[in-house]
């Protein structure tokens, strides 16, 4: 009994090992939208339950530090140049915030992949063969970041179609090369022999009380393998399994 105790503890921090996040640590720019401004525009959610201004852009920060499996070499472009989007409307950053964020590997939903996927085909010429995919994280423009902001909250917060003037999520007064953008962004994600973004790809970093956000990650390969807390269970495990093999035939 003593020895299938010690089993069971060992197994008991391997599981909490696995369960244990990893985080990244990063510091948002003052201001936030650099270098490009923001577009304001009013939004809404519910069908127009939930009404509210914003700035549509891309956020910059740099990396301070990382927890876990996540390393440099993993970041699209490099720990003084993070390139992110909200990704929850509900919660707010400020310019030069500090904030420490759990890494969801997972990545966005299915809808946000398909959007992002259709952006990458448009900033790459219009075509699947993508020579940046992570276009995405690149703009050029003010409007091109406003535009890819408007598909990121449309992808996350409507369940199908993507119409800006009706449905779950609503988003009027945009500037018109934002608008212009957002077209032609449209057109390529209601077609479908444009790709989506592969999921190991992007991936979201989230924290209770701080604006939830969605980043690039690189080398894809990386996203099939398991977690080092995986690979300890079953390592503990199938040493448990030996130790009562032996025993049996002790």
């Amino acid at each position: 009994m003593n020895h299938l105790r010690t089993i069971g503890v060992a197994l008991s921090l391997a599981i909490s090992t696995a369960a244990t996040a990893d985080t990244i640590t990063i510091r948002y720019d003052n201001p936030v939208y650099t270098p490009f401004a923001y577009d304001a525009m009013s939004l809404s959610t519910n069908g127009g339950a939930s009404s509210f201004s914003v700035g549509a852009g891309r956020h910059q920060a740099t990396v301070l530090g990382t927890t876990g499996a996540l390393i440099d070499s993993d970041l699209v472009d490099n720990a003084s140049d993070l390139f992110l989007y909200c990704y929850d409307l509900f919660e707010y950053i400020n310019h030069g915030q500090t904030v420490t964020y759990t890494i969801d590997y997972n990545g966005p939903v299915a809808r946000t992949l398909d959007f992002l996927g259709a952006v990458n085909y448009v900033l790459n010429g219009n075509t699947n063969t993508w020579a940046d995919p992570y276009a995405w994280l690149h703009p050029t423009s003010t409007q091109m970041a406003a535009a890819i902001q408007v598909g990121i909250w449309e992808s996350l917060y409507d369940a199908s179609g993507w119409n800006l003037a009706g449905g779950t999520f609503r988003a009027s007064g945009l500037d018109s090369g934002t608008g212009t953008q957002w077209t032609a962004f449209k057109t390529a994600v209601l077609n479908a022999a444009v790709n989506d973004l592969p999921s190991g790809m992007a991936m979201t970093v989230v924290r209770r009380g701080s604006q939830d956000q969605i980043i690039g990650r690189r080398p894809v390969d990386e996203q099939e393998l398991p977690e080092p807390g995986s690979l300890a269970l079953t390592g503990l495990a199938l040493l448990a399994a030996l130790a009562l093999r032996r025993r049996e035939h002790a």
